[in-house]
């Protein structure tokens, strides 16, 4: 599989998948909408790596399908993991100054977290 190809899939999609799919407000319609994204890159993606085993790593096209299906659950996760801490911190509108803020603190820091985890997974 291409390099190039694998780094456009990771560096460039993610981030734009993560902002297409935290753009609205956090509410239950936005955490279902993630939730079905979510299981429908899983399924595919699982579908794809597993159920193809004799053109995964052979057939570009593929390989590269599959990894952008794992990707793109793996952004849906973040992407509800900030929508959840979204929800959990939109009573600071009403706190002290000082407390301001704290939600977007709390989703860079997950973004940023959540982006090296699945570089092990990989190698498979």
């Amino acid at each position: 599989m291409s390099l190039v190809v694998l780094f456009v899939i990771v560096f460039v999609g993610g981030p734009l998948a993560f902002r297409a799919l935290t753009r609205g407000g956090p509410s239950p319609t936005a955490f279902r909408r993630l939730a079905i994204f979510m299981a429908l890159c899983a399924a595919t993606g699982r579908t794809l790596r597993y159920g193809f085993t004799h053109l995964w790593g052979q057939n570009l096209l593929v390989t590269g399908t599959g990894i952008a299906f794992i990707w793109g659950g793996w952004i849906g996760v973040l992407a509800y993991d900030a929508q959840a801490l979204r929800w959990m911190d939109a009573w600071t509108a009403y706190a002290p100054l000082d407390r301001r803020g704290r939600g977007r603190r709390n989703n860079s820091a997950v973004v940023r977290i959540g982006k090296c985890q699945p570089f092990g997974g990989l190698r498979g």
